[in-house]
């Protein structure tokens, strides 16, 4: 089983590659965040962190890449252009929207592991 300290300053990236995966692991709160997976999102957890600027604008691309996928979609559709055209605008949305940043956001502020277990001066995260 893989541990994760919160003392790395790539932590939070590794918590989330382990919740994208399912893969079990032993998160370790030894920079006193006040983490608590039972009832916290990575989302949450970050902002207890107090992530850097650059760890928030890499969340707001991966949305804004998605959102604007999404806006290509509709607009695609909305136009007046010869079918060949909105197939490959409506491909590309799509693309944008599901490879682009709905994922990411989604572990991030929804995905919450089924069993946490409380061990000395962390937790243990199982996701079977």
């Amino acid at each position: 089983m893989e541990t994760i300290n919160t003392s790395n300053t790539a932590w939070i990236k590794e918590l989330s590659k382990a919740y994208k995966t399912k893969t079990a692991i032993k998160l370790m709160d030894d920079a006193a965040i006040g983490i608590d997976p039972t009832k916290d999102s990575i989302l949450q957890m970050g902002r207890k962190a107090e992530l850097d600027t650059r760890e928030w604008v890499a969340v707001v691309v991966a949305l804004g890449v998605a959102v604007s996928g999404a806006y290509l979609i509709v607009m695609a559709v909305l136009d007046p252009e010869p079918f060949s055209k909105l197939t490959f605008a409506i491909g590309a949305g799509a693309v944008m929207a599901l490879g682009g940043g709905f994922g990411a956001v989604r572990v991030l502020t929804n995905t919450k592991p089924p069993r946490v277990v409380e061990v000395a001066g962390g937790f243990e995260i199982h996701w079977k």
